[in-house]
């Protein structure tokens, strides 16, 4: 999965005051900062070609040396530490470079210290409200975290910008391979593929699904990165990890042409080098010669790391949330539906036909979506059951009017939520239900949603400050 997720964001800090206020304050701020820069390195969460900066800057010209070493280093965050208070033209040296405001950019100050001999030590945060005056009007956005390195918050804060950072890097590298479009009438699963290559970076292949039957029918596949192929030795493989501790209710025969159609899809995927995928699951697939649902097909896929996002009945922006809450959270996140009626209680029913991800299930059951929802016929094979218990996310991106807007949400699952339903779920206790059904109608948000395993809500509010999106959330009223 390491691929997918993306090696740890490649960072670039460097401190900034002027001449005047304690050295020895500014100092202090600085060696604790070098502290959490070599923590996180040591740790993994940030490259080992990370920089910081040997010496304190203070004017234009300085960060403009500083600048053009961390593009060279193709640094994928930056962060200003104002160990004191800042001059201005050095920030708005680096608010204004073409290759910076691509990335994210953290500003962060010390609050100010309590010395003995009640001198102003750093004025470091009114310099920070300066620069974020001046982010403001030129419309360049940034981060912005006061507090001392050395404190648990302030270091909970910066992970999560380093996180976001990762996201930004692996979004703008994301190539998703759309097999097939949204079944007729289903609006809500396309949008505007330049203006979401635009904001993200998201590229889309779409891939007709009369490869898929060809794949699935020769064992080869060509591709972008040239061939791929699988045999039966391959399938049979699958077919016994699938299989392997799990209750299966529907022919077995079945599951093993689901891990064929499974290596069809992976070999498809690998010779064209998709970081992400849409299938169009119905009609052609379960009515013509392959005769299955994909759904199982689809949670396999996100359970053995082939993807880092895929979804069903062709909604690829849907796949591009799902992405973005996968690289918040390191876990694959997964395309549910809305199911009940949001406003009459506080259990959200969040659930699909059955998309379940067998690596992320804390129930998980091999089934068959059933007759009354097939018109009377048996389709599977599918992965039924409640999602792993804990908290979730739920994320839904939208174009209104042209403009990008996200809602996001968090609850708890367990025991005690869970509906039974015969569909794969995650029912989370949400105590704002009621605003958040206000939101969906009010906003026009589509029935489909990305559901991530964490509470990532803050990261994805810091997300959409970078890109601009407006960011709605039901907690916030």
């Amino acid at each position: 999965m390491s691929a997918l997720w993306g090696s740890p964001p490649r960072i670039g800090i460097v401190a900034n005051s002027i001449g005047v206020f304690s050295d020895e304050c500014k100092q202090a701020v600085e060696t604790q900062m070098r502290g959490l820069f070599e923590q996180l390195k040591a740790a993994g969460e940030i490259s080992e070609d990370s920089i910081f900066h040997p010496r304190r800057i203070f004017g234009p010209l300085e960060a403009q040396d500083v600048l053009d070493r961390f593009i060279r280093a193709k640094i994928d965050a930056l962060v200003v530490l104002h160990s004191a208070f800042p001059q201005g033209n050095a920030f708005l040296t680096f608010a204004t470079d073409p290759y910076l405001r691509h990335i994210p950019l953290l500003v962060t100050a010390p609050p100010e210290f309590d010395l003995p001999s009640k001198e102003w030590s750093v004025n470091a945060c009114c310099g920070m409200i300066m620069n974020n005056f001046v982010a403001r009007r030129i419309g360049r956005p940034i981060f912005t975290l006061c507090g001392m390195p050395s404190e648990a918050g302030y270091q909970a804060e910066f992970r999560r910008v380093l996180r976001v950072a990762r996201a930004v890097r692996e979004m703008r590298r994301d190539l998703l391979g759309k097999f097939g479009d949204a079944p007729s009438g289903f609006h809500s699963c396309t949008g505007d593929q330049l203006a979401y290559a635009k904001l993200f970076g998201t590229r889309i292949e779409t891939v007709d699904l009369s490869s898929v039957l060809q794949t699935y029918q020769t064992g080869k596949a060509k591709g972008l990165l040239g061939e791929r192929s699988f045999d039966d030795q391959d399938v049979q493989a699958s077919f016994r990890k699938i299989t392997d501790g799990r209750e299966v209710l529907c022919d077995p025969e079945k599951v093993r042409r689901a891990a064929r159609l499974y290596h069809a899809y992976k070999s498809l995927i690998e010779a064209n080098g998709y970081t992400s995928v849409t299938v169009r699951c119905w009609p052609e697939l379960m009515n013509g010669h392959v005769r299955l649902a994909s759904c199982l097909v689809i949670g396999w896929l996100l359970s053995e790391g082939v993807v880092r996002s895929a979804a069903c009945e062709g909604d690829w922006t849907t796949a591009v949330a799902q992405s973005i809450g996968a690289l918040l959270t390191g876990k694959p996140a997964v395309s549910l539906d809305f199911v009940n009626d949001l406003a009459a209680r506080s259990t959200v029913q969040l659930g699909h036909c059955g998309v379940g991800v067998p690596c992320l299930m804390s129930e998980c059951r091999i089934g068959e979506i059933s007759p009354d929802r097939q018109a009377g016929e048996l389709s599977g094979p599918t992965c039924i059951g409640q999602f792993e218990y804990g908290p979730k996310t739920g994320v839904s991106i939208i174009q209104d009017d042209g403009r990008f807007k996200m809602l996001a949400f968090s609850g708890h699952s367990g025991p005690r939520t869970a509906a039974g339903l015969l569909i794969s779920a995650a029912d989370i206790e949400l105590s704002c239900h009621r605003r958040l059904n206000e939101l969906i109608f009010e906003h026009g948000f589509p029935h489909h949603l990305a559901v991530a395993f964490g509470d990532v809500a803050a990261d994805l509010k810091l997300l959409c400050h970078f890109y601009g999106m407006e960011y709605l959330n039901p907690e916030n009223g």
